[in-house]
């Protein structure tokens, strides 16, 4: 019996010491910023803001065309999260990610978005990004001028092995 309770403390004990060094830090960093065009027919796209770097829809399949337009897909970025907020890469982790999103719209009689919004989850992550999560909100609104809309974006990403790192917090509205 007694033998008993001390396996069961030792079970215990170890457990708990598993539980402690098994657990990475991970800290989800908010991120927001614009997605420009640079070849929109080719699904090609520059990220400025959190995210600084290309990308570029690689499965995109028509759900629904009216009332509400539906897609959804496969994205990759390939590109640095500017932890920094400095503008460059520079001591940022950088890869590559992709992202599953589902896109909603309304469009003018013209073709251009009178407003669109995805969502998008990171579902692989790879190079110095390997084990990322996160997801990202994007909205288009239209604008005056050439290419007929804007994109802004938002989100959450957790980067293993950067805990340690603060960048200033999202603003207020």
């Amino acid at each position: 019996m007694r033998l008993r309770s001390h396996l069961v403390a030792l079970l215990v004990t170890l457990t708990a010491a598993i539980a402690l060094i098994a657990v990475p830090a991970v800290q989800a960093f908010y991120v927001s910023g614009h997605q420009h065009p640079v070849n929109e027919p080719a699904g090609k796209f520059r990220m400025t803001g959190g995210l600084k770097g290309k990308w570029k829809i690689t499965k995109f399949r028509i759900v629904q065309r009216a009332p509400v337009f539906k897609a959804k897909g496969e994205e990759r970025f390939n590109g640095c999260i500017d932890l920094g907020r400095d503008g460059s890469c520079s001591s940022d982790p950088a890869g590559k990610l992709t992202f599953r999103f589902r896109y909603w719209a309304r469009f003018s009689d013209d073709g251009l978005p009178e407003l669109g919004t995805c969502a998008h989850r990171i579902v692989d992550a790879s190079d110095g990004l390997t084990g990322t999560t996160g997801f990202l909100m994007m909205v288009d609104t239209p604008t005056g001028s050439a290419p007929g809309f804007k994109t802004h974006y938002e989100g959450e990403i957790s980067v293993p092995g950067v805990a340690e790192r603060s960048i200033p917090t999202r603003p207020g509205c």
